[in-house]
């Protein structure tokens, strides 16, 4: 893995993914990677898919995922919901791997 991976975490405002995406970041940090997590809001990422390698979707948004997927695909950008524990526990470990996982696939 050569390149930056850039993460975007969803949820409906950016508020609580903007925290989660701090701990993945941190995560990251910790192992050595380059991987850039970034927050956003769901109405955003149409604009900005293009920019990101996955996307994440907190578990309040899951309604949203077709949508969201629908964009993503235009991108070739894999989506999943953020596993519902690592969220409640801001597991930023979890998260990353999460991440990682999707792009292997």
């Amino acid at each position: 893995m050569a390149d930056q991976v850039k993460v975007i975490i969803l949820c409906s405002w950016g508020a609580t993914s903007s925290q989660l995406a701090k701990k993945v970041q941190e995560a990251a940090g910790e192992r050595g990677m380059d991987v850039e997590a970034y927050a956003g809001g769901t109405g955003e990422f149409k604009e900005k898919a293009s920019q990101y390698d996955v996307a994440l979707l907190e578990p309040q948004v899951r309604h949203l995922k077709k949508e969201v997927k629908k964009v993503a695909e235009q991108h070739d950008i894999p989506v999943e919901l953020v596993d519902q524990r690592a969220f409640a526990l801001m597991d930023g470990n979890k998260v990353l791997d999460q991440a990682l996982k999707l792009l292997e696939k």
